[in-house]
């Protein structure tokens, strides 16, 4: 992470809160709170982060 900080809750185990100068790996099932303004840099297999995004983008339309 560049810049902020985020929350990440998972199912099946503790919350995770990672921040400005922060690696991660947050694997398939978790869910996202933005807590300060973040700026994030992103490696993912292009196919499958494109699915990704498609699906925040359909939820975001409900």
């Amino acid at each position: 992470m560049i810049a902020g900080q985020v929350v990440i809750t998972y199912s099946d185990a503790p919350d995770e809160t990672c921040a400005a100068g922060d690696l991660f790996y947050w694997p398939p099932g978790h869910r996202v709170r933005v807590d300060q303004d973040a700026e994030v840099i992103v490696f993912s297999p292009q196919k499958e982060h494109t699915d990704v995004i498609e699906h925040m983008i359909d939820r975001m339309s409900d």
